[in-house]
């Protein structure tokens, strides 16, 4: 139990202890509430970039505004000779597709065929491809093993840290959560970020028009030994007076990175008396630390979730389809698990929108939100197990950014319903019949089963 003279502020320079932080000004950061908002700010920082861009994202869609997205890079690239552009993305999401127009490595062979001494794409492939079982899945079920998750938006110093990829219904009814943070010092962490990556992984290139896909850089182990290198990244100190400071973590539990789970679980145990915190997940199926470390500590929580309709997987062909009562179940359990002295959940339901919102906020005993998590960890179980993450915990004594990070969950919950004991008596989240594909009663042992993948 901490102490009662524990502070949020308190917290945080206790998890700066084993973590590089840099200060920051609290007028370089800010919220964009919306997927529009994030697209054009995307636009804006792009056609503003002069030294370089270096992009982190599970894939890039094929839809018109994704298009529309790499024509801008093309543009800035074509303005300015001297632009270097670096993106890094999951080597089997994107090349789902193949070679057809149908994939994010077409979407971006003319960017590569135009400017080769500007533009690099790379595409990182988990470890666990590497099992001889799993070489053996097709698309998109070699997926499930594991992903390059990370989101990572930076343009010269200013960085976009977010759960969104780069695809139309991000841009438009897909909501999550976009934090813009302008710093010399985060951006150059980012930048080296995305490069380790990209040294780690496979590169694109154009021969006659066409992508390859050539060998890894390098291998697991040297991954490893990067990234871990990068857990090492010196602190910037200076100025000590900052009122506000970002901490980046990374985790990828197959090369036995759990810089954020050791960083989450600490700041979970520490949470000062009379603290509470809010979690937003789209996919809601904490890993057994999360949860034991919140029911241990006793902190109020308020959780914000997916309803099943605006799960991404709702309209889902195949076994996907299915994956919405999955974690209609999970959630049943983690209700069940806390219960309303100490919990109070929520599932976001807007009509023809998807919730894909991802973080956690602290607020101290005053009700202030000093502290906020942004970044690409859906606080699942594959996020701690099977993907690669990261994420920054931002710290601030600034009232007005503190409000700020406050309104961004009330704007968050604003298309939500409350859950209570009724809501699991309805048709819609009950199962029915033995083999019913989204909601026979199969569909329980199946989640228990495959818990770890979700």
């Amino acid at each position: 139990m901490p102490s009662p003279k524990v502070t949020v502020e308190g917290v945080f320079d206790d998890l700066a202890l084993s973590n590089p932080s840099f200060p920051l000004d609290s007028d370089a950061v800010s919220v964009l509430t919306s997927p529009d908002a994030f697209y054009q700010q995307l636009l804006t920082n792009i056609r503003a970039a002069r030294r370089r861009i270096s992009l982190s994202s599970l894939y890039i869609g094929t839809d018109d505004l994704s298009r529309a997205l790499v024509a801008t890079l093309q543009e800035a690239v074509a303005a300015n000779p001297s632009l270097e552009v670096s993106i890094v993305l999951d080597y089997s999401r994107g090349q789902r597709g193949g070679n057809t127009a149908k994939s994010s490595v077409a979407v971006l062979a003319p960017l590569l065929d135009v400017h080769p001494g500007n533009v690099r794409l790379h595409l990182y492939r988990v470890p666990q491809l590497e099992h001889w079982a799993a070489k053996r899945l097709p698309p998109p079920f070699d997926e499930t093993m594991g992903v390059s998750h990370s989101k990572v938006y930076l343009c010269d110093d200013t960085l976009i840290m977010s759960g969104a990829n780069l695809s139309g219904d991000y841009f438009t009814q897909r909501q999550d959560r976009y934090v813009q943070i302008h710093s010399t010092h985060l951006a150059a962490f980012y930048h080296t970020f995305v490069e380790v990556m990209a040294e780690h992984a496979h590169g694109v290139s154009m021969s006659n028009g066409v992508p390859l896909v050539n060998a890894p850089l390098g291998s697991a182990a040297d991954f490893a030994n990067a990234l871990s290198d990068l857990q090492q990244y010196p602190s910037v100190t200076e100025p000590s007076n900052a009122t506000t400071w970002a901490m980046p973590t990374i985790q990828f539990s197959p090369l036995r990175i759990v810089q954020d789970q050791h960083t989450l679980s600490r700041l979970v145990g520490l949470l000062p008396e009379h603290s509470s915190v809010d979690i937003a997940s789209g996919y809601l199926n904490f890993p057994p630390f999360l949860t034991e470390a919140l029911v241990d500590r006793g902190v109020p929580l308020d959780v914000l979730t997916a309803a099943p309709m605006a799960n991404g997987f709702f309209n889902g062909n195949g076994i996907k389809g299915a994956l919405p009562m999955a974690y209609s179940l999970i959630e049943a359990g983690f209700y069940d698990r806390f219960g309303p002295e100490l919990l109070t959940l929520r599932e976001y339901n807007r009509s023809n929108w998807t919730f894909h919102g991802k973080g956690l906020w602290v607020h101290d005993c005053n009700g202030a939100v000093p502290l906020t998590i942004v970044g690409s960890s859906n606080f699942g179980q594959r996020s701690y197990g099977r993907d690669l993450e990261s994420q920054v915990y931002l710290f601030t004594t600034d009232p007005a950014l503190q409000t700020t990070f406050q309104g961004e969950y009330e704007q968050l919950r604003t298309h939500s319903e409350l859950v209570t004991d009724a809501l699991w008596k309805r048709p819609d989240r009950q199962l029915h019949g033995l083999f019913s594909w989204k909601y026979g009663h199969w569909i329980r042992p199946a989640a228990r089963a495959v818990l770890s993948f979700l």
